[in-house]
């Protein structure tokens, strides 16, 4: 009899959390947005949250009919199956996993090291820390199998009796008791122990000595597709790991398996030339042994014949500790096939990484690329050993949320600006993420209001998420600086002319998942609406006025029925922000009142000593003496055009013309949006500048 695991904990019985804004199962399929093709701006890779409608969409697709209807009347039918080439397509089933999955996996820390203790301490810390932010799953990945090193890499049929000697069944109850998930990986396909292969005939693959046809990876003995005994096999095993407990499946070793079943046709006991239909027949085989009701993770790397029969897939190698092995490895994954995601299945670009020696601000990125996109959410660090301000970043991502991609292409180059268009409650505004993946250069990025598909004309809010910080209100586009293998995310609306609500702190999304209602009375200058919070988590309410106007917060009231929540108010230039902290996990009414209020005044001077340089074959740099008076940034113009705002004494220009004259001008702004009364101008020829030219 197998001794139970201590748990040191009460027995919790929980119902499951209903999904965060997810589509219902008789909404999806329905018709999206799409792009077809990249804009002129080719670093722009967006995306959608919400019944969102943006002016950059060459038209919408229907995932039923697999058909995009363009905005000049072109219909391309059979879009995914024929255009993309993806042959098995059919629209993602949402009916039993409306949203991705979130949680931890034991693999990208321990690897083949783990035990069950190691399991119980990192899901009573994702108890205590990180459930009520949506983590839901543990996943127990490579070193639960076998009872030995040699034969037990797929050695399904025996667990690793010293570091899980309670076994699997008391594992999976201990992590079902503290309100989580249990999850497992293992190949299905393979084995490893001979004597195992040896007691069931008809089910692998062999020579006619009863040896194995191939060896690949740890796989040893691979599964005939073509005979009732293998199908009986593969049934019985998931049927075991379900009696287990485990309701989440990660399995592994399936392109070695496509592969396989297309070379190995002299050693089937029943050959099929089609070796997708093989390998589909096994994938059949297992959702039936498991049901509807459990995840489905297939992988590693690009399989999209899987399509249909798996919930997700694990679109990348295995990441690695690191920038270029790790972070960069998932964001190929996640930027190339990310037109599947939240289509066909769910994209899991392997686990995110946050510890050290990874800096913050890489980690910071990494963060940000799984939060932003709306991947698989699975983390994969030691939890307790964890920093604050690392743990802090995984408050902000989780959960995973219903992103769904508007470009419906491969992407085969890293695109650094990153657009997540959202409607929630009335509030359209998109949040940008800026990455810059370079080791060593600091990045100068100039977002074009144009290219994400604003007005140009029309001021717009950009609030700083990671920093927390208003940036201004800004016509035609800005400059961001962006460190070096690091990124910035910022909560982009345009200015309404009332006060808005431009960003909360609770996730990424910024107001996706913790808003339930929001609206703004201008006859009373009240803002109001309610909120869910998590116990003792600071939550933050950020608003912003009208460009050109100041207010200040007069009152501010936090309910839960009729209990009052102490509130703190910050009153800033351009906008004021209300925190409070709950003792309790809850829905929370709050009431903003907003007075009129004046900026500090100040007079900006005129730029000098405005300068150009060539920085390219089409591009220079201008630049300028910084100010000695108060200023806010400054505002540029190239032949009577504004470009934007930069808080800096520089502006880049580029896709310059060699053979026409340009005329710049630059002024200093303020916050309110009043600028220096005069402009400092220069007049230049591409070709004609070899050194600086100074005014």
């Amino acid at each position: 009899m197998q001794k139970a695991i201590v748990l040191g904990i009460t027995m919790l019985i929980m119902a499951s959390s209903p999904p965060i804004h997810a589509e219902s199962a008789q909404s999806w399929p329905h018709t999206i947005p799409c792009r077809i093709k990249d804009s002129a701006n080719h670093d722009l890779f967006v995306m959608t949250l919400g019944d969102v409608h943006p002016s950059l969409a060459d038209g919408v697709f229907d995932p039923v009919k697999d058909q995009v209807s363009l905005k000049d009347g072109t219909t391309i039918d059979h879009y995914y199956r024929d255009t993309l080439k993806i042959g098995n397509y059919a629209p993602l089933d949402k009916t039993h996993f409306p949203l991705p999955p979130s949680g931890w996996c034991t693999w990208c820390y321990y690897y083949g090291k783990i035990n069950e203790d190691e399991v119980m301490r990192n899901a009573k810390w994702i108890s205590d820390n990180l459930k009520e932010y949506g983590a839901q799953y543990v996943q127990i990945d490579f070193g639960w199998q076998g009872s030995s090193a040699k034969e037990g890499k797929c050695d399904w049929s025996n667990v690793d009796p010293v570091n899980f000697s309670s076994g699997m069944p008391a594992l999976a109850h201990g992590i079902k008791s503290l309100g989580l998930k249990p999850g497992i990986w293992i190949v299905p396909h393979g084995q490893t122990n001979p004597a195992f292969v040896k007691n069931n005939p008809n089910v692998f693959l062999l020579k006619s000595d009863g040896t194995s046809s191939f060896e690949e990876w740890i796989i040893t003995f691979l599964v005939d597709p073509t005979t009732a005994e293998s199908e009986v096999y593969l049934t019985d095993l998931f049927r075991e790991m379900c009696d287990w407990g485990y309701d989440y499946f990660k399995i592994d070793g399936l392109q070695i398996c496509f592969k396989q079943y297309r070379d190995q046709k002299e050693f089937m006991r029943n050959p099929d030339d089609d070796s997708v239909k093989l390998y589909r027949k096994t994938l059949n085989t297992i959702r039936s042994a498991i049901g509807p009701d459990r995840y489905l993770l297939g992988g590693c790397g690009f399989l999209p014949d899987g399509i249909g029969l798996l919930n997700g897939s694990r679109n990348s190698g295995d990441v690695r500790l690191g920038w270029d092995g790790g972070f960069m490895m998932a964001l190929r994954a996640a930027q190339r096939d990310y037109y599947l995601h939240n289509i066909v299945w769910y994209n899991d670009p392997d686990e995110i990484i946050l510890r050290s020696p990874l800096t913050y601000s890489q980690a910071q990125a990494w963060a940000t690329l799984q939060g932003l996109s709306g991947l698989s959410l699975m983390a994969a660090d030691r939890l307790d050993d964890l920093s604050e301000p690392r743990v802090e970043l995984m408050r902000r991502i989780y959960p995973a949320v219903n992103v769904r991609p508007l470009d419906l292409f491969q992407v085969d180059q890293n695109k650094r600006i990153w657009d997540l268009k959202v409607n929630h409650l009335d509030r359209h505004y998109d949040v940008v993420g800026l990455f810059n993946y370079d080791k060593e250069k600091r990045e100068t990025m100039y977002i074009r209001w144009a290219d994400l598909g604003l007005a140009a004309d029309q001021p717009i809010h950009v609030f700083d998420f990671w920093n927390q910080e208003y940036l201004g209100v800004w016509e035609s586009g800005m400059l961001v600086d962006v460190n070096p293998t690091s990124c910035r995310v910022l909560a982009i609306s345009p200015d309404s002319g009332e006060i808005q609500l431009i960003s909360t702190n609770r996730h990424i999304t910024q107001g996706w998942v913790d808003l339930n209602e929001a609206k703004y009375d201008a006859s009373t200058n009240t803002y109001a609406g309610e909120s869910k919070v998590i116990k003792d988590d600071p939550y933050e309410l950020r608003f912003v006025f009208p460009k050109g106007e100041n207010y200040i917060i007069q009152s501010a009231l936090v309910k839960k029925g009729r209990r009052k929540l102490p509130v703190t108010i910050a009153n800033h230039q351009g906008w004021a922000t209300i925190k409070v902290v709950s003792d309790r996990s809850d829905e929370i009414q709050w009431n903003v009142k907003f007075v009129k209020s004046v900026f500090f005044p100040v007079s900006a001077h005129v730029p000098v000593k405005l300068s150009v340089q060539k920085s390219g074959p089409n591009s220079v740099d201008l630049t300028w003496n910084e100010s000695y008076t108060i200023n806010s940034g400054y505002r540029v113009y190239l032949n009577g055009k504004m470009l934007g705002y930069t808080p800096k004494a520089m502006f880049p220009l580029s896709g310059l013309d060699p053979d026409l004259e340009y005329t710049a001008e630059v002024e200093s702004t303020w916050e309110d949006g009043s600028v220096s009364g005069g402009k400092a101008s220069i007049e230049f020829f591409l070709n004609t500048i070899d050194e600086k030219t100074e005014m």
